[in-house]
C-alpha cells in the first residue's frame, strides 16, 4: 500500500502525491474534477511550486497558480 503525502489543501484546491510514484494528483474541489499528471507535467508542476513557495505565497495566488492547470483535469471526482 503506497503513502499519500499532502502537498496543498485549500478551500478550492487539493494536492497529493504517493510514494513509489512520480505523479501529483490534483483536484479542483469547486468544479469536482481532478486529473493525475505525471511526467513532464508533474516535473514543471513542482519545480514552479518550489520556486512559488519560497516567497511565502497567499492562498489566492497559489490556487490562482493551479488554476492554470484546470484543463488538465477532465476526470469527475466520485465518491463511494
Amino acid at each position: 500500500m503506497s503513502e499519500m503525502n499532502v502537498l496543498y489543501d485549500s478551500p478550492q484546491f487539493y494536492m497529493a502525491e504517493f510514494s513509489g510514484s512520480e505523479g501529483i494528483e490534483l483536484v479542483d474541489k469547486s468544479t469536482g474534477r481532478g486529473g493525475y499528471l505525471e511526467g513532464d507535467v508533474a516535473h514543471k508542476l513542482r519545480a514552479s511550486l518550489e520556486h512559488l513557495f519560497s516567497d511565502d505565497p497567499s492562498v489566492e495566488s497559489v490556487d490562482e497558480f493551479l488554476g492554470h492547470y484546470e484543463a488538465l483535469l477532465t476526470n469527475p471526482i466520485v465518491l463511494h
